[in-house]
């Protein structure tokens, strides 16, 4: 209700931000976390925003046990945002690598703020599709939506709960959902699985296993993995350094739009890196990146 949102914006607004940095795009995050492994952190998890939590678990906890068929799920983590100019107002498309499915509450007036919230189902820009969420409304997606947030204008403030499959995935810090959909062919699932093990984050730190399901969800035409198996073969992560593969596996990235791929395939092309020199070829892939104006660029 109106009273619980107002209460947690105020509590929220006392906190004194992180400035860590963001795993989906390395940037300072200005978040709080206020409960981890379903437990609410002393000291920053005040009444007003554990009672908000405990709405969204109440309200909309059995639409998501019901829509993901998970019975068991369990809210995990939550933790607040906020976006401010001169401070961070993007965060690029992204998955939610620890979420088996998330929960966002805004708490800020539409008003406030343009922009948002988006949903970004293709690699190139131009699929991105702003969601209209004004104060109180909740948006609810799985871990194979991609998504990010571009404020253009204003400020926003935002709660984000993490849900698990389970409660005992929660407390052990597991992500065990992956390693079942990426062996029943989730693509998403695989990439993701991959980035775990090339990080050590939710798995042993091992780049060949990291390359080998990275590998998979790039033959299956995810585009995030055929970026990603281009910067592990470029770097020799998982296998010897193969400029020929990463060529190959950025080509792909770039074919479906990827920005980031598109400018280093002007690069590789213009400075003959796994591929002949091909100025017609840079200037090419070096326009097209340029056309996604708003993209922050990424590589190796």
């Amino acid at each position: 209700d109106s009273i619980t949102i107002s209460n947690a914006l105020q509590a929220m607004q006392e906190l004194e931000f992180d400035d860590h940095n963001d795993e989906a795009d390395w940037q300072p995050a200005y978040e709080v976390y206020i409960m981890e492994q379903g437990i609410p952190l002393p000291g920053v998890s005040s009444q007003p925003l554990q009672d908000a939590v405990q709405e969204l678990e109440r309200l909309v906890l059995p639409f998501v046990q019901e829509a993901f068929k998970c019975k068991e799920c369990f809210p995990c983590t939550a933790f607040v945002r906020r976006y401010l100019k001169n401070e961070r107002l993007f965060i690029p498309a992204h998955f939610d690598v620890t979420a088996f499915s998330t929960i966002i509450l805004p708490l800020s007036p539409a008003a406030n703020y343009t922009g948002g919230f988006f949903v970004q189902p293709k690699a190139h820009m131009n699929s991105r599709a702003f969601v209209h969420l004004d104060q109180g409304d909740v948006a609810v997606h799985d871990f194979t939506l991609n998504h990010g947030i571009d404020v253009r204008e204003g400020g926003r403030f935002s709660l984000v709960v993490w849900v698990s499959e389970t409660r005992a995935a929660c407390r052990g810090s597991s992500t065990p959902w992956h390693a079942d959909r990426a062996l029943r062919g989730d693509i998403v699932a695989q990439h993701i699985l991959g980035m775990m093990y090339g990080q050590g984050n939710g798995a042993p730190q091992d780049d060949a296993r990291a390359l080998e399901w990275t590998l998979m969800a790039a033959r299956g035409g995810l585009a995030n993995a055929q970026f990603s198996a281009g910067t592990m073969y470029m770097e020799g992560r998982g296998a010897d350094a193969n400029e020929t593969a990463a060529h190959y596996w950025y080509s792909k990235a770039a074919a479906q739009g990827d920005a980031s791929a598109q400018m280093i395939m002007a690069r590789m092309y213009a400075e003959g890196i796994g591929t002949e020199r091909n100025e017609l070829q840079a200037r090419h892939w070096y326009e097209l990146s340029r056309e996604q104006t708003g993209v922050p660029l990424m590589g190796p």
